[in-house]
């Protein structure tokens, strides 16, 4: 979409929620808004779904009550947006609900070793090793630094060359686990405790 057309989309979208004559809701569903500028746009309700935003800079946009549902938010920047209400944000807690609990914490899985990612020299790889590393917080970046995990699917066909560890993610660590809107079965955490290696 051309910046012409997106500008004047927003321009009859804030019309609309104003009541205004010549208004109409923004629909952007599907739309292609890779590297786009909606710094302080006003996006309030509009219909994101299967938008494509990613590396977007969205900065101060307000996003309240807009449509996300599958919209791809890869390294977008959302920075002071306003995201009151907004639908289809994965939510930490869902992603978390299909993990095995026990009493310690959560049950999760992690492949070392030969990926894309080398292993770090702190890192100790055996039973009852805690693996640390500073979490990169920013809940639009799928993959970031600290340490990676994800649901035993995701890991079956991840790096299936790797080694696979059955993981402890402890529920104090809970504080510093990050999992993103687009998450696909990953996630990251600061510290994450190494259970034992898994053989399929």
């Amino acid at each position: 979409m051309k910046f012409d057309e997106l500008q004047l989309i927003l321009t009859k979208h804030v019309k609309w929620l104003a009541s205004e004559k010549g208004g109409e809701q923004a629909n952007l569903s599907e739309g292609n808004f890779r590297w786009a500028n909606l710094r302080g746009a006003n996006l309030q309700e509009a219909d994101l779904r299967w938008a494509d935003l990613r590396d977007a800079d969205l900065r101060n946009a307000d996003l309240r009550n807009a449509d996300l549902r599958n919209a791809d938010l890869r390294r977008a920047n959302l920075s002071e947006a306003d995201l009151s209400g907004v639908m289809g944000l994965a939510v930490s807690c869902d992603y978390l609900s299909k993990l095995e609990r026990i009493n310690e914490g959560y049950i999760v899985y992690k492949r070392i070793g030969n990926t894309s990612f080398k292993i770090k020299n702190s890192w100790v790889i055996e039973p009852g090793s805690v693996l640390e590393e500073t979490v990169n917080p920013t809940r639009t970046q799928l993959c970031g630094c600290g340490v990676n995990f994800g649901t035993l699917e995701w890991c079956k066909k991840t790096y299936t060359e790797s080694d696979l560890w059955k993981c402890l993610l402890r529920f104090e660590d809970l504080a510093d686990t990050i999992v993103p809107y687009n998450t696909d079965g990953k996630a990251r955490c600061a510290r994450l405790t190494l259970i034992e290696k898994v053989i399929l």
